[in-house]
């Protein structure tokens, strides 16, 4: 009994001491009603101070941001894009403001030229990342309409060549039928003559 009494304080003081530390490191840790990092070393953008560290390795923030722009009009995603810089975090922007709906195609293919500029300074998880999410999707997607823009000028050059065609054709008919007339009258006067 008396080895209970002082074990029962000791543990409630432990308890005690327990309950009050999430409360206390809460605060050191995070702001109010902000969500905690999730930082993966891995992913990190840069190895270097130059990327603010909530941003650097937290791929959260990365996919919000890009989640966050996909409503965006290709104007106003240009916008913010003539607004940023070149340090590693703008560029990353930039690629990311780059890949949404109704980027022209010239846009989507400077965002490649940022993406290949970009690889070699990033994290070789960050770098297989942004390959198969961004660069490889937006490759795929630039051979596809440089594809349909050549089928298409080829569609309008073989209708050129078709309204041609027709137009001699009918050119033909039309002579033909003349010739046609001009037979038909000397074959009437010829008989007319007999």
């Amino acid at each position: 009994m008396k080895y209970k009494m002082p074990l029962l304080a000791a543990m409630t003081m432990m308890l005690s001491a327990c309950e009050l530390l999430p409360k206390n490191m809460q605060g050191l840790l995070k702001k109010e009603g902000a969500e905690p990092a999730v930082v993966d070393a891995q992913f990190c953008i840069s190895s270097t101070t130059e990327v603010a560290v909530e941003q650097n390795c937290n791929m959260n923030y990365w996919l919000d941001y890009w989640s966050a722009i996909e409503n965006s009009t290709w104007s106003q995603r240009k916008a913010k894009i003539d607004a940023l810089g070149d340090d590693i975090d703008a560029v990353l922007r930039k690629i990311l403001l780059s890949q949404g709906k109704g980027t022209p195609y010239n846009s989507r293919l400077r965002a490649q030229s940022w993406i290949e500029g970009l690889l070699p300074k990033v994290t070789p998880q960050m770098r297989n990342f942004l390959s198969v999410a961004i660069y490889q999707p937006s490759q795929e997607l630039l051979e596809m309409e440089s594809a349909l823009v050549t089928v298409g000028k080829l569609n309008s050059s073989l209708s050129a060549i078709n309204e041609q065609q027709k137009q001699m054709l009918d050119k033909q008919k039309n002579q033909i039928e003349a010739l046609l007339k001009i037979e038909a009258t000397i074959m009437d006067n010829g008989n007319g003559d007999k």
